[in-house]
């Protein structure tokens, strides 16, 4: 066995570990909704979620997740049949999420914002028989049913859970947004399944969680149309394990969590939805995220526990209504889904004087793969693998290991890996391979890994830029170039063009006070003092804010997009 091969298979990061943590843990074999089950009957006088004001115990989530499996059960849900979520973050998305898993159905967790043409993408591909939506997006739901297996669309209003004095008038004063119904036969009031006979505690679905789907998470992956990652009862239980095995240290029963991030996301459905309730953590619920109300939320309820997104910090800090003592009772920031530059990581810490813990993972992984020590995270680096996995970094393209230090595709091994992409055996032959006696996922990231085993995550495999032979890494430009005093965020892409490869283009967020000082001269001077010939961006536009997704990662297939085309007039 070469030096590499022993380095791999004897996970020589485990030396790094903190004090207490185990590079190797016992994971339950139980279902998924079994773990919630346990936890709600443990807990059942706790508050469980804050949701508009209004508390839930576990007790209630329990309850009505059983109801939501009987209204299931009744309309002719089979085990392994899929039920569709096209709803924001609430208690009607916790209790459709756990009643689905509980009556035997699989969860397909859709954006709400999607159009009819990808939400019928969706369910076509998933063979959805039944959807939970809000009412502000039924009738798109409904425009998406064609020649899909559909046969019920469960409708609810956020107010379908509020107190019925509450419900009224927030409707009356047009605090709480609402829809009329269509009239469709398929379509069924939330009201009415909630008080539906709730299936007894013996009649929930005991499954196989080594082979039992448990969610279809549809992913843009590399390329292409959303593939469907198939995540096992055993892949979401082995990741709320591991996640939480590498923090146990610094948390305690009586965590209070910020749930901002999307349920439908598998991010903020495993490592806050999953773990928060599994390991009974108060959930703050918020429905659509607002940089200030959530400002508000975390000094009202003096939330413990922030999982965001770089934009996300990067937003906190530059609102004027942020003020240090806000994160006085914070005491872990987690961030993922995209790379956290090292800059706004200074940059936050300077201001509420919190470390952000990186973490890194994917869809495929349930998705949690790496995640710094939260006493001591090492800031650029997304940390060490957590236990039970299995990382390395490969040559592109290549089944070949390389060395510490050598920068290449991060492929990972572990649990928490999902069984494969939905009937697509085309891309997963491209995704996984075997070696070492384990099978491997290629992420589509490119990374290193230091002599300690801590891992960095350089770029996204698609958004590398060719110019001229030389790589151009998006994230290290947009780092050097954060440090620029007028800057508060920035955004490189890559535009094909037929004598060069690829130019390189740059999206700038001006600071407030430097909107009308910063020039595209100005800054491209700038660059050309602090980056790189190559590296220094061709064109510089600039915006008032960034595209992002819901999950708050910067969309930048859509600039990409937006610079061909102002580049061609």
């Amino acid at each position: 066995m070469s030096t590499v091969d022993e380095l791999i298979a004897n996970r020589f990061w485990r030396a790094a570990y903190p004090q207490g943590v185990s590079f190797e843990i016992e994971i339950p074999s139980k279902s998924y909704h079994q773990l919630f089950v346990e936890s709600a009957e443990q807990r059942a006088n706790k508050v469980a979620a804050i949701f508009a004001g209004e508390q839930y115990t576990y007790r209630w989530l329990l309850e009505n997740s059983l109801r939501v499996a009987g209204y299931l059960r009744s309309v002719g849900l089979k085990e392994g049949d899929r039920v569709a979520l096209v709803l924001p973050n609430s208690p009607q998305f916790i209790v459709s999420y756990y009643g689905t898993l509980m009556a035997g159905g699989v969860v397909v967790p859709i954006n709400p914002l999607y159009k009819s043409t990808e939400i019928n993408y969706i369910l076509t591909k998933s063979k959805s028989k039944f959807v939970f939506a809000l009412d502000l997006f039924h009738d798109e739901v409904l425009k998406s049913l064609e020649g899909t297996k559909v046969e019920k669309v469960v409708v609810t209003n956020i107010a379908d859970v509020l107190p019925k004095f509450k419900a009224v008038l927030g409707k009356l004063l047009k605090k709480v947004p609402t829809k009329p119904l269509v009239s469709d036969p398929r379509v069924v009031k939330f009201s009415e399944v909630l008080s539906h006979r709730p299936i007894r505690r013996e009649e929930v679905v005991s499954v196989d969680p080594e082979r039992t789907p448990a969610a279809i998470c549809f992913t843009s992956g590399t390329t292409g149309l959303p593939k469907g990652a198939v995540l096992l009862h055993r892949n979401l239980v082995a990741n709320v394990y591991q996640s939480y095995e590498v923090a146990r240290s610094v948390l305690t029963e009586d965590e209070v969590v910020l749930a901002v991030l999307p349920f439908f996301h598998i991010y903020g459905q495993t490592a806050i939805m999953g773990t928060g309730l599994c390991f009974g953590y108060r959930l703050v619920v918020v429905p659509r995220p607002n940089v200030d109300e959530m400002l508000e939320l975390i000094e009202r309820y003096r939330i413990t526990i922030v999982f965001g997104v770089p934009a996300l910090f990067n937003a906190f800090i530059n609102s004027p209504k942020f003020r240090r003592e806000i994160f006085s009772h914070v005491k872990l920031c987690v961030s993922g889904a995209d790379k956290l530059h090292e800059e706004i990581a200074k940059r936050f810490e300077q201001a509420t004087g919190k470390k952000i813990v990186e973490g890194y993972g994917l869809t495929e992984t349930s998705p949690v793969t790496h995640l710094n020590p939260p006493a001591n995270p090492r800031i650029g680096s997304i940390g060490l693998p957590v236990p039970n996995t299995y990382a390395w970094v490969f040559k592109l393209d290549a089944n070949e290991p390389l060395g510490i230090g050598e920068i290449g595709e991060l492929a990972v091994s572990g649990p928490q890996v999902m069984e494969g992409y939905l009937d697509d055996p085309e891309a997963n032959r491209a995704a996984f391979f075997n070696l070492l006696g384990r099978r491997w996922f290629r992420t589509g990231d490119i990374a290193k890994v230091d002599k300690d085993g801590f891992f960095y995550i350089i770029e996204r495999k698609k958004d590398l830029i060719k110019y001229k032979g030389w790589s151009i890494y998006p994230a290290e430009v947009e780092n050097i170039v954060l440090k620029h005093e007028g800057v508060k965020a920035a955004a490189v892409v890559g535009v094909p063009d037929i004598e060069v490869g690829e130019r390189v283009v740059m999206f700038v967020v001006p600071k407030p006070e430097f909107k009308d000082k910063l020039t595209e001269d100005s800054l491209k001077a700038w660059c050309e003092k602090n980056l790189a010939p190559f590296q220094v961006p061709e064109r510089i536009f600039f915006k008032d804010e960034l595209p992002v997704s819901m999950t708050g990662k910067v969309l930048r297939r859509v600039l990409r997009e937006e610079a061909i085309a102002t580049l061609k007039k």
